[in-house]
């Protein structure tokens, strides 16, 4: 979370990152990580591979940034395979908040970037 923090240029200030889980009945799991401050949910994959496990947001395939991607009602959706509701937004926002595991990034000095 540290290095995507550094990323998207966020490092001046706190963080805050929520993490919540869930496996359905036919064996997929999501992974949700909320981001209270640019007001995101990041739909994160992981990764198998320790090294790109620590490379910004790697895994992430989906980022929902509440007003941007989310609609007022079912209708405004109009067939998009991307918007969701802002009330689907916060149902998974407060459940992360309930259930999920906290994380918080202090300001620090981004690192310079490798040249290997």
């Amino acid at each position: 979370m540290k290095n995507g923090v550094a990323a998207y240029k966020k490092n001046y200030r706190t963080n805050h990152f929520c993490v919540v889980g869930y496996r359905w009945l036919h064996g997929n799991v999501n992974v949700w990580v909320l981001w209270k401050e640019e007001e995101e949910l990041l739909l994160w994959d992981g990764a198998l591979d320790p090294e790109s496990r620590a490379d910004s947001f790697n895994g992430v395939h989906r980022a929902l940034k509440l007003g941007r991607d989310t609609v007022k009602t079912e209708n405004e959706i109009n067939g998009s395979t991307y918007l969701e509701t802002e009330q689907w937004w916060h149902a998974v926002a407060g459940d992360c908040m309930k259930h999920g595991e906290k994380y918080v990034i202090k300001p620090f000095k981004a690192a310079k970037p490798r040249t290997d």
